[in-house]
């Protein structure tokens, strides 16, 4: 007879309460378990994700198998998708199984399921002796499903845990079922005995995994509520492989603020009691040693527990899905991290020896294979500080940064403690450059000194004897030292280095990697003193050393040859140099992200010598953190550009006085570090500062304090300084004169600047030299000489694009370019002309100060600026000195200038100001 279905569900279990006195229904014996029938409640934070509840329809295939470890959510989504087909009042049957489960207990529990379900026993002939046999009562049952035509569902949880007699009763079900049965089974791994591959096979089926019931992202943020920022949302993302049970944990730690430890304890009941029980003893302790693994790589593996080890992992059901393939290579795994705090713990806890030695075996296979890092994490897990540092020193030890980088030489140090430092000196090195880079040359100079003592000059071991080795780190150290800006160039310490760098570049007996990294050091000294011919030699001779040997120096080569193309003004050599390094950094951004700041601050740095537009987040003084760039491994080149670019943004939004305050910090923090080539070329760009604030006396202290030459021969020698410095020094020297109206002292300082410059193809050097020349010809009322030296610096313009230093000079500049003059000039010269005009006029400052309309005490302030000082202004007007800066401000942004000599200039000739006689 048809059921008709209309009523709610509390109606049919009602009616079906009602039919158990009636032949054929099953009374509920005292035996039974009532909660094993009951779809289990809905869970706290349920997320519907509805491309998982479209695949879930269980009215749709004959048969649904969810196949996924524990705590992957498939139970929740079998009895949602079952709550949703009851709310249409379909009929449908939960049952939960269990071990003990045997197949008349089976089949009695699905007559009770599919009786609360409103599906009664058809046949009023039944005895009880019958129904005790399983085969009858699943004959009998399959008859009455059928009868009943009309849709019914049946879903059966835990399929897993039955027995293979009692797999048989769910065969059949899905072997003889009626059209109107729609089977639902959840269960973990292959589910032995279970047949439930062949309807999917034949079409009639379909089969959920672990990789579908895994969170995504969005799936993340909504479980969290969108509580979560991007940072957080992706950490969790990474850890948790979208595991829902993990992210159960992860909730209930940030919702219910639970402690950390009790979170720990929660997985780790979860583990033994959910997880554990579906492996057996001995699979248990495989995977305990496997769970040290940080991934399970097969050579490894089967190098460290024995040939088919790998293959073994793949193989357990209970683990599929916890287990996950990581980097390039398909067959390296990964066991889920909560699986192995669990596995490391138990086995500690319960054998510490064997956790022990198993950390050892793991530790010398990955140095064997060249894994550094994660061996020597694995031998201090061992307890083993003698294998620490023989697998660093087995790397190279202070030089494991030639080959593989900062990141990794830091990632070294930070297992390296006290006990292995003692009993290898050598590792003491690698300690003083992490200090070092941090910016803590206080501490890196003074563990680097007592090694130095208790080494007999780094050159023998604790035990006295003779260390070659130690004596090459010290080599390499010292080189790291120099570059960084540390010890003046004419310092004996660096000429001693130059022979020792040299006479390790040059030997051909030498290790490849060792002497091509003496040919990069001897290169980068040869630069920073204009050597470039030698410079690029040595640069070449590198790159054939590094080829397969270290991609890491190779990219510090490029950074090399692009430093010495835009000093020379080559600049689509420079910026291809810098191209290539910046795409070897991004290879490796996520181990070490501090190559790409230095891309970023040269490639700026080439950019805005072309006037080029760059990113406000590039241009900004963030870029000068100078913690951020050592921790990066910066240069003297990369701080020096880093600081400028800092200072000239700051300089063309906020004037003079605000830059100083910036540059002032700037100057406090390497004070501290002790870089020394560093500060000279600060302390120069702070005089070019406070001239350009009209604080001349200021800077003329300034000028005194830092001990700077007066003589321009003393002042441009590079046989005693970097250009870097040089650079700086000049121009800050040849402002300060202009300023002063000292002329022929300034002319004399930019002959020599400008000769010292062309001898050396210091383009860029040349192009600061000749605009700060147009400037001071055109204050010393000698417009023929500027306009000779307008001239030279249209074809150094025309050659190299470099607008940035005469961008700063624009109104000088423009005014001679358009004097008639000019206008007779022809030819190349002509064109050269108009094109830097064109540039300077195209510049977002343009002179619109004309248009600009100021308020009265604006033009009170301004017809005062020349002659008196923000304090003498205050007093005058009844204004604070930080009003009167606000307004110099606002007058200064609406001229389109920088000084206070500049507005007075320009508002004269504009007739703001009455002209003087």
């Amino acid at each position: 007879m048809a059921r008709t279905f209309g009523k709610t569900s509390a109606d049919v279990r009602n009616r079906v309460r009602d039919r158990h006195a009636e032949p054929g229904a099953d009374p509920i014996a005292p035996w039974l378990l009532r909660q094993k029938i009951l779809i289990p409640d809905p869970v706290d934070g349920f997320v519907e994700r509805f491309p998982l509840a479209s695949r879930c329809d269980l009215t749709r295939w004959r048969v649904t198998a969810i196949n996924a470890p524990g705590g992957f959510g498939k139970t929740t989504l079998l009895a949602e998708a079952c709550r949703a087909l009851r709310e249409r009042d379909i009929a449908v049957a939960w049952l939960t199984v269990d071990d003990d489960d045997g197949p008349d207990t089976l089949a009695a529990y699905l007559s009770v399921a599919l009786a609360d379900a409103g599906v009664a026993l058809r046949d009023s002939s039944v005895t009880t002796q019958d129904l005790e046999s399983s085969d009858y009562r699943i004959n009998l049952l399959l008859r009455s499903i059928e009868l009943l035509d009309a849709p019914c569902v049946l879903a059966v949880d835990d399929v897993h845990r039955l027995s293979a007699d009692s797999m048989t009763v769910v065969n059949r079900l899905l072997q003889h079922a009626p059209p109107n049965l729609h089977l639902a089974l959840a269960f973990r791994g292959p589910a032995r005995g279970l047949d439930w591959a062949t309807p999917i096979l034949q079409g009639n089926g379909v089969s959920i995994t672990a990789e579908e019931l895994r969170f995504e992202k969005p799936d993340i943020a909504r479980f969290f509520e969108s509580q979560l920022t991007r940072a957080e949302l992706t950490e969790l993302a990474d850890t948790s492989h979208g595991w829902p049970i993990a992210l159960c944990i992860q909730r209930n730690i940030r919702v219910h603020q639970a402690s950390d430890e009790l979170a720990q304890e929660i997985a780790l009941n979860w583990i033994e009691t959910r997880l554990w029980r579906g492996l057996s003893r001995d699979d248990q302790e495989f995977v305990l040693d496997i769970g040290l693994f940080e991934w399970i790589d097969p050579e490894l593996v089967d190098a460290a527990l024995g040939v088919g080890s790998a293959r073994r992992i793949r193989s357990m059901a209970a683990l599929s899905g916890l287990v996950r393939s990581v980097g390039d290579k398909d067959d390296t795994l990964a066991l889920h991290p909560l699986i192995r705090q669990y596995c490391a713990a138990k086995r500690f806890r319960e054998d510490p020896d064997r956790y022990r030695s198993i950390h050892g075996v793991i530790a010398d296979t990955l140095a064997r294979h060249g894994h550094v890092i994660a061996a020597m994490r694995h031998a201090t897990e061992a307890g083993n500080p003698r294998q620490v540092g023989e697998i660093l020193i087995g790397e190279g030890g202070f030089r494991l940064w030639l080959r593989h980088g900062l990141a990794r030489l830091r990632q070294a140090n930070e297992l390296l403690t006290d006990s292995v430092l003692a009993e290898f000196p050598r590792l003491v090195l690698v300690r003083c450059m992490e200090l070092t880079m941090r910016g803590e040359l206080e501490e890196s100079m003074s563990s680097y000194l007592d090694l130095g003592a208790r080494t007999d000059g780094f050159t023998r071991d604790r035990r006295g004897r003779e260390d070659p080795e130690l004596a090459v780190d010290h080599l390499c150290f010292r080189a790291v030292l120099a570059s960084r800006g540390c010890k003046p160039t004419d310092s004996r310490d660096s000429w001693t280095l130059r022979t020792d760098v040299l006479r390790l570049a040059n030997n051909a007996n030498a290790e490849p990697l060792l002497r091509g990294a003496a040919q990069y050091a001897a290169a980068r000294m040869a630069n920073a003193t204009a050597n470039f011919e030698d410079a690029l030699d040595y640069l070449r001779r590198a790159r054939a050393e590094m080829v397969g040997r270290s991609w890491y120096l190779a990219m510090y080569v490029d950074f090399e040859l692009g430093s010495i193309a835009m000093a020379q003004g080559r600049v689509a050599d420079a910026r291809n140099a810098y191209a290539s390094a910046r795409r070897a950094a991004k290879a490796d951004i996520f181990e070490d992200a501090g190559p790409s700041v230095l891309a970023d601050v040269l490639s700026t740095e080439l950019s805005l010598e072309q006037n080029r537009s760059v990113p406000l987040a590039r241009r900004s003084h963030k870029m000068h953190k100078i913690p951020m760039l050592a921790n990066s491994g910066a240069w003297l080149d990369v701080y020096v550009a880093a600081a400028e670019t800092a200072i000239d943004s700051v300089l063309s939004e906020d004037g003079p006085d605000a830059a100083l305050n910036v540059l002032n910090g700037i100057v406090e923090v390497v004070e501290a570090t002790g870089l020394e080539t560093l500060l000279r070329c600060l302390v120069a760009l702070r005089v070019a500062l406070l001239v350009a604030a009209e604080r001349g006396s200021e800077a003329e202290r300034c000028w005194a304090t830092a001990g700077f030459p007066r003589n321009p021969g003393e002042i441009v020698d590079l046989g005693t300084q970097t250009w870097r410095e040089m650079e700086a020094i000049a121009c800050a020297g040849v402002r300060l004169l202009t300023a002063e109206a000292r002329f022929d002292d300034a002319r004399r300082l930019v002959a020599a600047l400008l000769a010292t410059s062309r001898e050396y193809s210091l383009r860029r050097t040349e192009v600061r030299g000749l605009a700060l020349a147009i400037v001071l010809e055109h204050r010393a009322g000698d417009p023929a000489a500027a306009r000779r030296h307008v001239i030279d610096c249209l074809r150094a313009y025309a050659e190299t694009g470099y607008a940035r230093s005469l961008v700063a000079e624009r109104d000088v500049l423009l005014d001679l370019l358009k004097s008639p003059e000019f206008d007779q000039v022809g030819g190349a010269l002509a064109k050269r002309a108009d094109s830097l005009a064109r540039a300077l006029d195209n510049e977002p400052r343009k002179r619109s100060g004309e248009a600009a309309v100021f308020t009265p005490r604006e033009l009170e302030i301004l017809h005062r600026l020349e002659k008196s000082r923000d304090k003498e202004i205050a007093n005058a007007l009844g204004l604070s000195e930080d009003g009167v800066r606000y307004h110099n401000k606002k007058i200064f942004a609406k001229l389109r200038v920088r000084s206070r000599s500049e507005a007075t200039r320009r508002a004269r000739s504009m007739g703001i100001l009455p002209a003087t006689d």
